[in-house]
């Protein structure tokens, strides 16, 4: 079994909440022995009985969310278990490939952030964006929200390799780029990444894109470094890989990024100092941080020095050109996802007509009833003198290929007799004679129900609707309800 799909496993149990589900089925046990307990009619001693059994479910379920924790706990050993390989592999490919890569490599990678992300992204970034403080991009040329971050006085923009500025280098007047900083980073060079930059003078660092494809002990120090650039009260954003979701840990099984589980980047983070004011995941390909070093953000200048910030007409350009091939190709995309979701729905449909389709989803007891209906013994599709749904199903299937059964009779049988309908689909199916008598058995008035001296079908429908939703029958008692044969 994959990693990812262990991870995935643990992440769909973190979704399961007992606590609320257990308050809803106490709640209601708590209703029906208080009616018990205080009826004139006592039988024996099964009200104390009920009492008993009472406190005793509210044990079996306070273990039982227990269990579920223990159960969590075990699936995490597991992952932690296979990790060791994860790292070691993720290591490896970095010194191999990764670190060496070039810049075309890098700049034909085009990870997709969805709308309403990227607009969540442009609303941070925006926030943080003061002409009063130095900022850093790393990796700017794969930086989504680039364009927010132009008040930073001076903005530094830093990667790996010269060419991949280039792309860059074209977004802004030449005027702007007086204000910024071009700064080349090694690593694994036994010196400090940022070892030529001033400490303590970042108001801003950011950094999407990039962390992806860096191993762990690489984003570490990272980490540990940016900290020292920063001034009190600065912020570091970043994206990264975040491992504790299975999508993320599919892209490494995929060799594209590498494992880094977000609990231990979180507790390496706590480890050094950051405060961590904003934690976004949403279990797709855009998990960021947003870190801050503890004091408070201040600066001297009382003024920005006059500079003017113009997107130049080739970058506009290029811009409006994107944004129409962006839209086309979620257009498309869209239109496929549609037609998919359509030809699933027909397939699902022409399926639900066949009966064999049918019979194969009947759970143990609508197979009993069948072979009750179909007369086939099955007295012997036991398993320790209980009924085994496999035998049960292996049985009757022998009899409908004995007898060559049809489909079309198959699907009829189980269709009208075996499968419960809504009381909804029942309603649905009623015509203007089963509907009037239905008013009558309710006792409805639907006397004004009238077009051109004779009841409207429309109107007597709407009228027993909203008498039936205001009485809050059960689902059981609409569905035995609704089951009117039509009138002689």
């Amino acid at each position: 079994m994959k990693l990812s799909d262990i991870v995935q496993y643990l992440n769909h149990l973190d979704t399961l909440d007992v606590h609320d589900a257990a308050a809803v089925a106490v709640a209601e046990v708590d209703k029906i022995t208080l009616i018990v307990q205080n009826s004139n009619v006592q039988v024996g001693d099964l009200a104390a009985d009920l009492t008993s059994m009472q406190q005793d479910l509210r044990t079996s379920l306070t273990q039982y969310d227990q269990k579920l924790k223990q159960l969590r706990h075990d699936v995490q050993a597991l992952i932690e278990q296979h990790e060791p390989e994860y790292f070691a592999e993720s290591t490896t490919r970095y010194q191999e490939i990764l670190r060496s890569d070039m810049p075309d490599r890098i700049l034909a990678r085009t990870p997709e952030l969805a709308a309403d992300t990227q607009v969540l992204l442009q609303n941070r970034l925006n926030a943080y964006s003061n002409w009063q403080y130095p900022g850093m991009v790393i990796r700017p040329a794969k930086s989504p929200g680039l364009e927010s971050l132009v008040a930073f006085d001076p903005l530094y923009l830093v990667d790996t390799h010269e060419d991949l500025f280039n792309p860059v280098r074209s977004l802004f007047t030449p005027e702007y780029q007086r204000r910024l900083r071009y700064y080349l980073i090694r690593e694994y060079n036994k010196t400090d990444i940022f070892a030529d930059l001033p400490q303590t003078q970042f108001g801003f660092v950011y950094a999407f894109h990039y962390f992806e494809y860096k191993p762990l002990e690489i984003i570490q120090q990272y980490l540990d470094e940016i900290f020292l650039l920063l001034r009190p009260g600065g912020t570091f954003l970043f994206s990264f890989n975040d491992c504790d979701q299975w999508r993320s840990v599919g892209s490494v099984e995929h060799y594209s990024g590498c494992y880094t589980p977000g609990r231990l980047i979180r507790q390496h983070i706590q480890s050094i100092g950051y405060k961590i004011v904003y934690d976004h995941c949403n279990q797709g390909n855009a998990s960021w941080l947003e870190l801050q070093k503890p004091g408070e953000l201040d600066s001297i200048r009382g003024a920005q020095a006059v500079a003017g910030v113009f997107r130049s007409p080739k970058y506009i350009e290029e811009q409006i050109r994107l944004a129409a091939e962006a839209k086309r190709i979620k257009e498309e995309e869209l239109l496929k996802e549609q037609a998919r979701i359509e030809r699933k729905r027909l397939e699902e449909q022409e399926r639900a007509k066949t009966g064999i389709y049918l019979y194969n989803k009947l759970d143990l007891d609508q197979l009993i009833k069948l072979s009750r209906i179909l007369r086939v013994d099955i007295s012997e599709a036991k398993t320790k003198r209980e009924f085994n749904v496999k035998k049960v199903r292996r049985t009757i299937s022998a009899y409908l290929e004995s007898v060559n059964f049809s489909d079309d009779s198959l699907w009829r049988i189980i269709d009208a007799h075996i499968i419960d309908k809504t009381s909804q689909e029942l309603y649905n199916k009623l015509n203007l004679d089963q509907l009037i008598k239905l008013a009558k058995i309710l006792n409805v008035d639907i006397s004004e129900d009238v077009t051109n001296y004779n009841l409207d079908f429309d109107k007597v429908r709407r009228t027993i609707s909203t008498y039936i939703e205001s009485t809050h029958y059960s689902e059981e008692y609409l569905r035995q309800l609704f089951k009117i044969k039509e009138n002689p």
